[in-house]
């Protein structure tokens, strides 16, 4: 990955963060970059997955997908703008992220 993007929530306190690699590990964890501005990632770590989820039943249930002890909120609650710009730019795609009928995947 060359183009590292926080994925934690904007104007978050602490470091800035980037998962890089998924690891097949019991219990699970991400290898993970972090800096602390938009300058060169100083650090690279292996983190254990956040284990929150959005508490919806099964085929709507979404999993956060960062580090335990992540400051912000769990990814399964947040949107990203970026994401949903380009939906806005490019409807033809949205059914790609829909689950269970017209509400969709980001609907709640």
């Amino acid at each position: 990955m060359t183009d590292l993007r926080c994925e934690i929530e904007e104007d978050h306190p602490g470091l800035h963060a980037a998962a890089v690699r998924l690891l097949d590990s019991s219990p699970p964890e991400s290898v993970w970059t972090q800096w602390a501005d938009w300058r060169d990632p100083r650090t690279v770590l292996v983190l254990r997955d956040c284990a929150e989820g959005n508490g919806k039943p099964v085929g709507r249930d979404d999993w956060c997908t960062l580090f335990t002890g992540h400051p912000g909120a769990c990814s399964c609650g947040l949107l990203d703008p970026e994401h949903e710009k380009f939906l806005a730019a490019h409807p033809a795609y949205r059914h790609l992220f829909e689950r269970d009928g017209p509400e969709g995947f980001l609907a709640d």
